[in-house]
């Protein structure tokens, strides 16, 4: 899995990619950490180039949301396909209710918005 990571003035941004050989959710776990402990209070999770998303990456992206939720911040799957949206569902069963997606880029900071000015 190839990522994009930048760190902005209100959030934190990963761009995810599907990488020609294997995945690397060690690299995606990594990533994820930078973004829980940047101090930022979004963390966007861009999936738009993903076809699929591997049950440890789903468990990732899940464990992530909850460290960040008991911090009063929040993480958002933005343009998440529904092949994503259905590998996360199926992998997490009914902890995939408390992931928050956005059909955009811009949705997710709107949607993070209130989270962002209570800092």
């Amino acid at each position: 899995m190839v990522i994009y990571h930048e760190a902005l003035p209100t959030g934190y941004l990963l761009a995810l990619a599907p990488d020609a050989g294997a995945s690397n959710e060690a690299e995606l776990a990594d990533h994820l950490m930078r973004a829980c402990c940047s101090g930022r209070p979004a963390v966007w999770v861009d999936c738009r180039l993903l076809d699929t998303l591997s049950a440890t990456a789903a468990w990732l992206l899940w464990s992530c949301q909850l460290r960040l939720r008991r911090r009063g911040m929040c993480l958002v799957l933005c343009q998440a396909s529904e092949r994503v949206q259905q590998a996360l569902h199926q992998t997490l069963a009914g902890e995939c209710a408390t992931l928050c997606y956005a059909s955009s880029l811009e949705e997710a900071v709107v949607l993070t918005a209130p989270t962002i000015s209570r800092l």
